[in-house]
């Protein structure tokens, strides 16, 4: 029987407890029940975005965030919206509404701006973790009657991650700081990079913290002693981050352990079946060297 970690069945769990919940009235489009496929999508997170196109349906997308860097969204109309990790700006309900979409997908954090304005919303749990991707997936699938399709992605992603886990298990876990932009600000339980770095064999050292987006203080990374350094596309450069007072004793920075997410691939940041990949071409190899492709080893 092949290889699977308590991850695993966690994530398998979720889907089937999604998969046969019972449907949503107030969101018709949760459930697959729109009455025929939307032609109109406004897609407000960028998971979502890339879900589309996996599932061959990003064609009927109209709109999406300012900053979505999925291919094939070059020509969209583009949508402020501060509800992404990046530069934050406030969503412009008019500019969605005056594309008189039949569908919107959004994260529950824009409920207040987006709910009783007469348009089907599918919304996206706000916690953005590992759990979240299948349900997700189905829903869309259900919607635009692409369900083997779904099921297809899902199967793929699934068998890429036993994969993972079958690589790494054995080794030793590998202490990492994810840096969310600003100085100290990291990713808790629960969060899509937190599960990302668990299942790349590696243990955040805010893992434990209950909160999404925890706050530590220099003093407390330097004395949690990271042993790999991922940084967001939005944080400092590596160069300036082993700068810092008192990190150079950190022994991600005096093994040069420093990663930085490119801008232009950030699946890894993503609630989609790529983020698994982004895992693999990037967490895998950082966390673990000896798993990395032999021209990249140092």
């Amino acid at each position: 029987m092949p290889f699977a970690s308590p991850l695993f069945f966690a994530l398998l769990s979720a889907a089937i407890l999604a998969f046969g919940c019972s449907p949503d009235p107030t969101n018709p489009a949760a459930n697959g029940s729109l009455g025929k496929p939307p032609m109109r999508i406004v897609a407000l997170t960028v998971g979502s975005v890339d879900s589309l196109a996996l599932l061959g349906q990003l064609e009927r997308v109209i709109a999406v965030e300012e900053d979505c860097f999925v291919p094939g969204t070059e020509h969209l109309v583009k949508i402020r919206n501060d509800d992404h990790s990046g530069p934050s700006k406030a969503l412009n309900v008019e500019a969605v509404l005056a594309l008189h979409p039949d569908l919107i997908i959004a994260k529950e954090d824009l409920k207040p701006a987006l709910e009783n304005r007469g348009i089907a919303v599918l919304w996206v749990s706000s916690s953005g973790g590992l759990d979240t991707v299948i349900p997700l997936v189905e829903q869309l699938g259900r919607s635009l009657g692409a369900v083997d399709r779904a099921r297809m992605v899902l199967d793929s992603m699934r068998e890429k991650m036993a994969s993972i886990e079958r690589r790494v298990a054995g080794l030793p876990r590998v202490r990492v700081y994810y840096e969310a932009g600003k100085p100290g600000r990291t990713a808790g339980r629960g969060t899509l990079v937190d599960d990302m770095i668990r299942l790349a064999g590696g243990d955040s050292i805010a893992g434990d913290s209950p909160l999404a987006n925890p706050l530590l203080s220099s003093e407390a990374i330097v004395a949690l002693d990271p042993e790999v350094i991922v940084l967001s596309p939005w944080s400092d450069s590596p160069e300036e981050v082993a700068l810092r007072p008192g990190w150079s004793r950190i022994s991600a920075v005096i093994h040069g352990r420093v990663h930085r997410i490119s801008e232009e691939n950030r699946k890894l940041q993503y609630p989609s079946p790529s983020c698994v990949d982004g895992c693999e071409s990037m967490l895998v190899p950082w966390i673990h060297p000896s798993l990395a492709p032999p021209a990249e080893r140092k």
